[in-house]
């Protein structure tokens, strides 16, 4: 009866120590519905770079072909004397950055925000579904924009998925086989005994997702996975490229020289073609949408130790969906100047380069629009002579107009876009 007794207690002892192994998952699981009330997600930042730009040298080789033609013979009758004619011919102009020819390509750093509600309130409530051991246990975020918009995602920086791999346990094993033989030979009795042993040490690991995602033309996907003690509250970061529908432009480049009295002139415009985001009607800020699918893993109870193994688990899904700003207009629209009024309603200097074609006076930056105005106000200018640059017609309201008029309608520098 004893030794019945104690068989039974010692298989109560494995059964307790099988029982309290920490390789379980959870004690109970159970699935609870939708609730979308749990995770919240926002974009927290979006960061766009800085307009592309390329080093420039102006000097006679950096000009187009007809600003050349025309360098040479205003340095020409300038320089009669051909030593000052070739210096003047292989000088600089100064150096500076011109845009590149596209400008419809916007690099954009993308950092969404995820936070779990905290409702300590909760804490006894049987009812409640928040406790300190709760974890988000895995999301899928999505971010799309409209196609009225004209803007595409054609680049990022994740096309790798990320791993993780946690350690769970360590697994050893003992196997012992003990052999005897008894014998005897008349006078002389025979024993022998033998003992064979093997130990196994395994280590228990799991890989996770860590991260994970895909892009499309007009949104992309990222996916994560959490595990033991990896909650997925906090950031998630993404480097995208966006590509516009492209709309031709025509940008000024003024070239000034020092004449032979000091004074500064203006020598020639150069002419750069560059693509610009095909915005007619252009809005003040572009608008993304913003999607979030989570599985929330709650712990009705064992949340006061560590160990997740004697948790009751619950689970909840749920999702989110908001319109989130993505892109501003100062943002996505290069930032040209133009010499005109922005007083009932917005006019500026053009040029005429054909008789049924006319291209906006603008520049790439605000010193050179600023550069050529103080040229066209210079006291030095005859006031009444209309304003005619390398065969270009200089046009104020579809008129020609003279440096007087430059000054009497009280132009200055402004914004293109």
């Amino acid at each position: 009866m004893r030794k019945l007794t104690f068989l039974i207690a010692g298989a109560l002892l494995l059964l307790m120590i099988a029982a309290c192994t920490s390789v379980k998952r959870f004690k109970s699981v159970d699935y609870k519905g939708e609730d979308n009330t749990l995770v919240d997600v926002e974009l927290y930042n979006a960061r766009i770079s800085t307009e592309p730009l390329i080093f420039r040298e102006k000097n006679l080789w950096t000009l187009s072909a007809n600003a050349q033609s025309h360098l040479v013979q205003i340095l020409d009758e300038r320089y009669p004397d051909n030593e000052k004619f070739v210096s003047a011919l292989s000088g600089s102009f100064g150096t500076g950055t011109t845009p590149m020819e596209e400008l419809t390509r916007k690099d954009l750093l993308m950092v969404f925000t995820i936070s779990k509600n905290r409702e300590y309130a909760q804490l006894n409530n049987p009812a409640g579904r928040f406790s300190p051991a709760d974890r988000i246990e895995y999301l899928k975020l999505s971010l799309s924009i409209p196609e009225h918009y004209n803007l595409r995602f054609y680049e990022w920086n994740r096309y790798i998925t990320e791993y993780g791999e946690i350690e769970i346990a360590d697994m050893s094993f003992s196997r012992n086989l003990d052999l005897s033989l008894d014998g005897s030979s008349g006078l002389v009795e025979l024993g022998s005994e033998a003992s064979l042993g093997k130990n196994e040490k395994q280590v228990l690991s799991k890989r996770y997702l860590k991260l994970n995602g895909s892009i499309s033309d007009q949104g992309v996907v990222i996916e994560a996975e959490g595990t033991r003690e990896v909650d997925l509250t906090g950031n998630v970061s993404a480097d995208v490229s966006l590509q516009f529908d492209g709309f031709p432009e025509v940008v000024m480049i003024p070239v000034f020289a020092a004449d032979e009295d000091g004074n500064t002139v203006l020598s020639t415009l150069d002419f750069v073609d560059v693509v610009v985001p095909a915005m007619s009607d252009a809005p003040d800020t572009i608008f993304a949408n913003l999607n979030l699918h989570y599985i929330y893993r709650h712990v009705a109870s064992g949340w006061n130790t560590f160990a997740e193994w004697d948790d009751r688990v619950e689970y909840y899904q749920g999702s989110i969906g908001r319109k989130v700003p993505l892109l501003l207009k100062k943002d996505y629209l290069p930032l040209f100047f133009c010499i005109g009024t922005d007083q009932g309603g917005k006019e500026a200097l053009k040029f005429r380069k054909t008789p049924d074609k006319e291209y906006l006076v603008q520049f790439k930056d605000y010193p050179e629009a600023a550069g050529f105005l103080e040229w066209l106000q210079d006291p030095s200018q005859k006031k009444n002579e209309l304003v005619i640059i390398s065969g270009n017609t200089l046009l104020y309201k579809g008129e020609p107009i003279t440096p007087r008029e430059v000054v009497e309608n009280r132009l200055k520098v402004v914004p293109v876009f």
